[in-house]
């Protein structure tokens, strides 16, 4: 039972903590020369790791639908780099939301005490947040995608656009892999911080 107990209020501490506003992306683009529809194209990635690699193919994937060839003798080419930079924090003193505690007995026959604060006059709880030193972001988190295309045999540079999120990929590939479509679908145009949703 208190086992039950715990984990339906850590799930309700997970939906509160989790839940906020729709992420949203920016695109923007610089047009030096047209590109010509169904140009051949090859896809570089600055750094070739294991998610810039899924990325490559992504950009394939996405270039083929748009009618551009891949492979061959390449008249194009795409090169992308991603940059992932988590944010930094400062504040918010100690976490008085959420209390764990062992009993004095070691042997593990008891439950740890699970506090969960819902109100307090004093301090403040979920109920009546009243947290005197607030949490404060120095450095946001940001992900962002760079593109340039360039002309294969004498390095002009065609376009160059990029993608941003103000928010930390990581490990999860879902949001990145979704700013790649944001980008195809701009290439050639002059586009100036433009918002897309990641969450459709």
């Amino acid at each position: 039972m208190r086992k039950f107990q715990f984990l339906t209020v850590f799930t309700l501490v997970l939906i509160l903590g989790t839940s906020g506003p729709r992420a949203e992306g920016l695109v923007s683009g610089v047009s030096f020369l047209p590109i010509p529809s169904g140009s051949a194209m090859s896809v570089r990635p600055l750094n070739n790791s294991d998610s810039n690699l899924i990325l490559q193919k992504d950009f394939e994937l996405a270039l083929k639908e748009r009618g551009f060839k891949i492979g061959g003798d390449e008249a194009l080419v795409l090169t992308f780099e991603t940059i992932d930079v988590s944010g930094a924090w400062i504040g918010g003193g100690e976490n008085y939301l959420i209390e764990l505690s062992n009993h004095d007995d070691q042997s593990g026959i008891e439950a740890p005490r699970f506090h969960f604060n819902l109100f307090n006059s004093e301090r403040g709880g979920m109920l009546n947040f009243n947290r005197k030193e607030k949490t404060h972001t120095v450095t946001p988190s940001k992900f962002r995608i760079d593109v340039t295309i360039d002309k294969k045999h004498n390095g002009k540079r065609i376009w160059h656009g990029w993608s941003s999120t103000t928010s930390h990929i990581g490990k999860d590939l879902e949001n990145s892999r979704k700013m790649i479509s944001v980008l195809v679908n701009s290439l050639g145009q002059n586009i100036s911080h433009r918002s897309f949703s990641l969450t459709k």
